[in-house]
């Protein structure tokens, strides 16, 4: 009979201790979500938009940026692919110290993207930043927030750690 009391004991520790475990582990999970949601508060802020013709970057945060990069500018095509934006060549890219809310502006250019069709039917030429067929215009960006931690945001999706060094930005587009 003791036998069937010591292996009893022995099955509710391994329970016990599984259960201990499984606590421990959710609880360290939740702190670092946390900690990242804690870390990712000023990244959130940083926006980049295209409005009509122009990439505009805000830091709507209380804390500047220590670097900002504007890489690139495009858009999706019908099938999925993306398409190159093109910019003003004068435009500035790269800044350091953006102050908090400030607005950093690039302004994009138009250019012909072939005949325009509707209704299969050829009515002029397609003009403008991107094909009119076009969607998701985005800028894609990477910063450096007041905490040192290095960052990418691709139009408004959630901005994602960047462990190693920044990117150049993109050569105009042809």
């Amino acid at each position: 009979m003791s036998d069937f009391w010591d292996a009893a004991s022995a099955i509710a520790t391994t329970g016990a201790t599984a259960v201990a475990l499984g606590f421990g582990w959710h609880e360290l999970r939740m702190r670092r979500k946390e900690e990242t949601d804690r870390q990712a508060a000023q990244a959130r802020l940083v926006v980049p938009v295209i409005d009509g013709n122009r990439g505009e970057v805000v830091n709507h945060s209380s804390e500047p940026l220590l670097e900002l990069r504007i890489i690139r500018a495009d858009a999706d095509q019908p099938n999925g692919d993306p398409v190159a934006v093109r910019w003003s060549d004068e435009d500035q890219r790269t800044f350091r110290n953006v102050s908090a809310g400030q607005t950093h502006y690039l302004e994009l250019r138009e250019q012909s993207w072939g005949p325009l069709f509707i209704d299969s039917i050829e009515v002029g030429t397609d003009e403008g930043i991107a094909p009119s067929n076009a969607t998701n215009h985005r800028l894609t960006i990477q910063f450096m927030d007041a905490a040192g931690l290095r960052w990418q945001r691709v139009g408004l999706q959630p901005p994602t750690r960047i462990l190693g060094e920044f990117s150049v930005p993109c050569p105009n587009p042809a």
